[in-house]
């Protein structure tokens, strides 16, 4: 009842104050908060009109009522909206402070220098990304990621639909324990591809906001990059490296093409050029073990090289 002026449980007591009548005041209802919120909003009120010496809590008429409390929610929003436009009014000088303090020029770019805000800054405008957030991952740091946590957190982002993609540079799949990291990002949502080589690193959110290092390792500092302009530069780039990039990542037994899972995460990662070690690292076999699945393959397509191989699968529609 009058959903939106009062609350459930007010709106019902009102409802029955005007169908039966007021109630006394050693009534129980007459104490309880759904009667406090009436008299507030001028819904009820005491009436001594019956008998001065006991008064009652009657209804106010419902029109009156309603009347006023539409009166008082019309005030609250002008007064809402008044404080929406001071603040406005406030912005531009604060906006200007902000960038004078922070690095922030004109065109929407933010030099950020300090390593623990950019870290917490990727994993920020993941977090807040309501549509999509791709990223370019390179080798080029101090130290190859910690597989225990790196990439773990987009989980409840993955949860709510927005799209995850990420594009590997070939070298950092080499490394001990990268395939620990690949399997947290597939089970999380990831998309994910390699490519020969990546120009830098880079994360791009809901395609407005790009963060992007200054030197190829990142240790110097990152631009946080707003400009639209920019960051659809940006976009275009990453589309661009994604349709050339080759996908990796686990693939389901029963494969239509007849391999085994084994043979079919070796070729993934054949086409994207990585070598029998790296590969034996990724999937953490030998190296032995990796040249019985190339053999195996090379029977399978016909093929008398690795080049020739991937080409085979390519053309027949074995690498996604």
């Amino acid at each position: 009842m009058l959903a939106g002026l009062l609350s459930a449980a007010a709106g019902d007591l009102y409802d029955a104050l005007v169908r039966e009548g007021a109630i006394s005041l050693d009534d129980p209802r007459a104490t309880g908060e759904a009667m406090a919120e009436l008299i507030e909003k001028g819904f009820a009120r005491r009436s001594y009109r019956a008998d001065p010496d006991n008064p009652v809590i009657a209804a106010v008429e419902p029109a009156h009522a309603v009347d006023n409390a539409i009166l008082a929610a019309q005030k609250q929003a002008l007064d809402q909206q008044r404080m929406i436009v001071a603040a406005r009014e406030q912005l531009h000088s604060l906006q200007a402070a902000y960038r004078a303090n922070n690095g922030v020029d004109d065109a929407g770019i933010e030099l950020i220098t300090d390593p623990k805000r950019i870290g917490a800054l990727s994993v920020e405008l993941c977090l807040s990304a309501h549509e999509e957030f791709v990223s370019f991952s390179t080798v080029r740091s101090q130290k190859p990621p910690d597989p225990r946590t790196a990439m773990t957190f987009p989980a409840a982002v993955a949860d709510r639909g927005v799209v995850l993609r990420a594009v590997y540079e070939r070298a950092a799949l080499g490394f001990d324990g990268a395939k620990a990291i690949v399997d947290a990002c597939v089970d999380v949502g990831w998309q994910l591809r390699v490519a020969p080589e990546l120009p830098m690193k880079m994360v791009i959110a809901d395609r407005h906001t790009a963060l992007v290092p200054i030197d190829p390792s990142g240790s110097t500092g990152a631009m946080l990059i707003r400009t639209p302009t920019v960051v659809a530069a940006l976009r275009m780039l990453f589309e661009l490296v994604w349709g050339l990039a080759v996908p990796v990542g686990g693939r389901e037994a029963g494969s239509p093409n007849g391999l085994t899972p084994a043979q079919a995460k070796v070729l993934d990662l054949l086409a994207t050029g990585m070598t029998d070690g790296a590969i034996a690292r990724h999937l953490d076999i030998s190296e032995r073990t990796v040249r019985r699945h190339l053999t195996a393959l090379l029977e399978v397509l016909q093929a008398d090289n690795r080049v020739a191989a991937v080409y085979a699968a390519t053309r027949l529609g074995w690498l996604r």
